[in-house]
């Protein structure tokens, strides 16, 4: 069975932010494995981000949080 939960390569989220963020992603097929780590972090922090943007104020003590 295939698994059809992933769009197509450069296919649109319909948010030219996420769309923006997930575009790092194609620089994976110019790094060698061992670099590819660094960039899925990246990747979701910067979606965690924009998808979230209360959590960032609270990571970085907006609002009185700690």
């Amino acid at each position: 069975m295939q698994d059809t939960t992933e769009a197509p390569a450069g296919s649109s989220t319909g948010d030219t932010q996420v769309d923006a963020v997930l575009s790092a992603l194609d620089r994976l097929a110019d790094l060698p494995v061992t670099g590819h780590a660094e960039v899925y972090l990246d990747v979701l922090e910067r979606l965690d981000g924009e998808l979230n943007p209360e959590g960032r104020l609270r990571r970085t003590g907006a609002h009185g949080s700690p």
